[in-house]
């Protein structure tokens, strides 16, 4: 799962709030904006395959050559690799600062010559897997340049290029910045640059009765922002929120900006609140901090007042947007608290509209491979989330 969120404070959701942030509608896209027709899948039926074993948090998923995947669990802090045909899974590594140890592991990405790179936020790490999950070595991000003030590591190209969302804290002025950077790496040359700028929404002040709170938007109750994802060839898509449509820049920076989508948004009604606090009642955030001092440490989850919800619905829940291997870009779009099922919108790399894909409430994408589609889904009997997976 892309996990979309802004990272500069390090706070981090459970998995209720990954999957239970896109709880609320929008109409449906016009039929004139879908372009193109292709088969694609219904992921409300009976998966083709489960993993028994329940995880927390998943942050994203990696399908090995061999059929197998690796899957990080943020909340856990584990790196787990799972057999489908077995049924299983096995951790990986384990918590710590060592050689083949992680505080904060992110999505696992897929690396050179087979290996897969999971991201440590905390140890600022770049561990580098083998496809029979040993650890084969960490390497240390960029500590000068655009690469310094790396706040997530978000996708990397064919080359083994890696994309990465800049900190929107200016730390030479001390003040926030409504964008992001997305700063290409190459881990060989040690060459970065500046891909493009994306809206993150900066800083929401806000006025409570215990004193005035700055928040990054990302973790307030639905918010309107952008998000990004890196294409196989190293084009990077914008998903924008207004308006609603899909850009794709390219190595040097041009922007070819996509087809607007038609939609009608939904204002936030009493009851969408009342869901929402609901939820987040129930969720307890991990505060982890640079070095791994504060790693572990639990605080309640976030509550808020009716008039720091936003009026309308944005057009779709930026942390939901992943990629496929062939370059798809998955938009999960914004639903009601009473709906029983939503809607990913599939775009192709080219940035047009091929059409939707329809899952349960509860369940999100959070993986692909080759013909299969990773779904993460919550149960409601027992509040995990298990894995399970689709042909497409």
């Amino acid at each position: 799962m892309s996990n979309y969120a802004s990272t500069q404070d390090f706070n981090v959701t459970t998995a209720r709030v990954l999957l239970g942030a896109v709880l609320f509608a929008v109409t449906p896209l016009a039929a004139s904006s879908t372009l193109g027709a292709q088969q694609l899948p219904d992921l409300r039926g009976k998966p083709e395959a489960t993993i028994a074993d329940p995880f927390t948090q998943i942050a994203g998923l990696r399908e090995l050559p061999d059929g197998r995947a690796i899957v990080t669990d943020q909340t856990d802090q584990r790196v787990v690799l799972v057999d489908f045909r077995q049924r299983s899974a096995r951790v990986l590594g384990r918590a710590g600062d060592g050689p083949g140890e992680y505080r904060f592991p992110m999505a696992p990405l897929a690396g050179v010559a087979d290996t897969t790179w999971v991201y440590d936020a905390t140890l600022r790490r770049l561990h580098v897997i083998a496809s029979d999950g040993r650890f084969v070595r960490g390497i240390l991000l960029p500590t000068s340049g655009p690469a310094a003030s790396i706040a997530s590591v978000r996708g990397v190209d064919r080359s083994g290029r890696l994309y990465l969302e800049a900190n929107s804290l200016d730390r030479e002025r001390g003040t926030f910045s409504d964008s992001v950077a997305v700063v290409r790496w190459d881990p060989l040359s040690g060459a970065t640059s500046v891909v493009s700028r994306v809206w993150g929404g900066g800083r929401v002040e806000l006025s409570r009765p215990d004193g005035p709170v700055s928040l990054a938007r990302g973790v307030t109750p639905f918010p309107h922002l952008d998000a990004w994802v890196t294409l196989p060839d190293g084009h990077v898509a914008i998903v924008k929120h207004h308006p609603f449509r899909v850009d794709l820049v390219d190595s040097v920076g041009r922007v070819r900006p996509g087809l607007a989508m038609e939609y009608t948004p939904v204002p936030v009604t009493a009851a969408d609140r009342n869901a929402y606090r609901l939820r987040a009642a129930g969720v307890r955030r991990r505060v982890v901090g640079v070095g791994g001092g504060t790693g572990g440490m639990q605080l309640p989850g976030r509550q808020f007042d009716d008039e720091e919800f936003p009026r309308v619905m944005p057009p779709f829940v930026a942390r939901s947007v992943v990629v496929s291997p062939e370059g798809e870009v998955w938009v999960g779009r914004s639903h009601r608290s009473t709906a029983t099922s939503w809607q990913y919108d599939v775009f192709a790399a080219s940035g047009h509209r091929m059409g939707s894909v329809t899952l349960n409430v509860g369940s999100a994408v959070v993986g692909f491979g080759r013909g299969t589609v990773y779904v993460a889904r919550a149960d409601r009997d027992d509040d995990l989330i298990y894995l399970e997976r689709y042909r497409r």
